[in-house]
């Protein structure tokens, strides 16, 4: 016999806000149960999941350049929505082709606590 609690589905937790222009380079999401995200720009420029990004032979990133003070900092150029389930990041390096599901941004949350869960070293 099913217990219809066993039945619902979980609650899906999305962002409430998002603020694009963070402190400290950061892009912030605002959860719907409460948690607030704080993500270093190069941090998600680097989980990029698109299939370019996530290929095993994917070209190695350019090498740093000698002259940092010309060098422009990665920034989101802008970013929208994708339905209700995700964002996609338009960078100004030009790579734009990542859509980062709601279920991935919160994945990648380099809080203490969620490191915590996940086993790895907050940021």
């Amino acid at each position: 016999m099913l217990n219809a609690d066993s039945c619902l589905m979980p609650m899906q937790i999305i962002p409430q806000k998002i603020k694009l222009a963070g402190e400290n380079n950061t892009l912030t999401i605002q959860w719907s149960d409460g948690h607030l995200s704080a993500y270093r720009y190069q941090h998600l420029r680097d989980g990029c999941p698109c299939a370019t990004c996530t290929d095993a032979g994917r070209p190695k990133p350019a090498a740093a350049s000698p002259l940092k003070m010309y060098t422009r900092a990665l920034r989101p150029a802008r970013a929208e929505l994708v339905g209700r389930y995700a964002l996609q990041i338009y960078w100004n390096d030009g790579h734009s082709t990542g859509i980062y599901s709601f279920e991935y941004l919160r994945s990648l949350c380099p809080c203490a606590e969620c490191a915590a869960r996940q086993n790895v070293p907050a940021e």
